[in-house]
């Protein structure tokens, strides 16, 4: 077994908590080893990420595969400090989002899609809940290709999904037309220290072979509970005690978040039926 293969089945084992066989002689073991070391990152190092970069990884990040070729997605680099400042005060409880060196929106856009039909005079069929689900698809995916792209040149990054929480004030800030919706926020740059890697749920749970069927999901988060609490305690090296993945998912959605989304969504154009 090479060097990559060791360290490839040693990041696989962290993560799911049991051995994932890697077939000898795999070629592309650096990418899939880039892949399952990605970590959200918080913690910036003081080095600018030029704009034709971002432009790069996002041309790179806009071939992602696209639902019937709709082309979908859309990004926005925010760049204006003025406008930075207003995203960072939607979230104050990230104030490391105003440290990152840039910023991007990931937006899911069904305009476009919509607009081929009134330029052909023709009635719009598919205004409903499927036409607003393959628009963020689309951006989901051009985002994972953006994580995937920024890694390859030695970028991290942080999905933030909290820009949401303010959608209204979120779209003014972006000047989101009709029937274009924010996904998530983007932050990019370069490592200040290197992250651990955070444990994921148990393979038996969430990878299955033909059907799910009425799955006991119960053992398994106990599982992964009891994996969560000893990567949280070595992490923090014992400064506090740590909870345990089911109780920190509890808290946090204790409360109603984003209770208005489908408002702002109907608000935007589309049709949820």
């Amino acid at each position: 077994m090479n060097k990559l293969e060791t360290q490839l089945q040693d990041a696989l084992a962290k993560r799911f908590g049991s051995a994932v066989d890697v077939p000898a002689d795999l070629p592309g073991l650096d990418s899939l080893l880039r892949i399952v070391e990605q970590s959200s990152q918080r913690r910036w190092a003081d080095t600018a990420v030029p704009p034709e970069l971002t432009r790069l990884l996002a041309a790179c990040a806009l071939c992602a595969p696209t639902k019937s070729y709709l082309q979908q997605a859309d990004i926005v680099d925010v760049r204006d400090t003025a406008q930075r400042a207003a995203l960072t005060a939607l979230t104050p409880s990230m104030p490391w989002l105003a440290d990152a060196p840039a910023l991007l929106v990931f937006c899911g856009n069904g305009r476009r899609f919509k607009r081929l039909f009134e330029r052909a005079g023709q009635a719009f069929s598919n205004d409903h809940l499927d036409s607003f689900f393959n628009a963020t698809v689309d951006a989901s995916l051009v985002m994972m290709n953006f994580i995937n792209a920024a890694a390859a040149v030695g970028l991290v990054s942080c999905p933030i999904s909290l820009l949401r929480n303010q959608a209204d004030k979120l779209a003014q800030i972006l000047a989101l037309p009709e029937r274009v919706v924010p996904v998530a926020g983007l932050c990019i740059g370069y490592p200040a220290a290197p992250t651990a890697l955070n444990p994921r749920l148990p393979l038996a749970a969430t990878f299955h072979t033909d059907r799910i069927g009425a799955v006991d999901d119960d053992p398994a988060v106990d599982d992964f509970d009891a994996r969560y609490i000893a990567a949280r305690a070595e992490q923090s090296g014992g400064a506090a005690p740590p909870r345990a993945w089911s109780t920190e998912r509890l808290h946090q959605y204790s409360a109603s978040q984003r209770d208005d989304w489908g408002r702002f969504v109907r608000a935007q154009g589309f049709d949820l039926r």
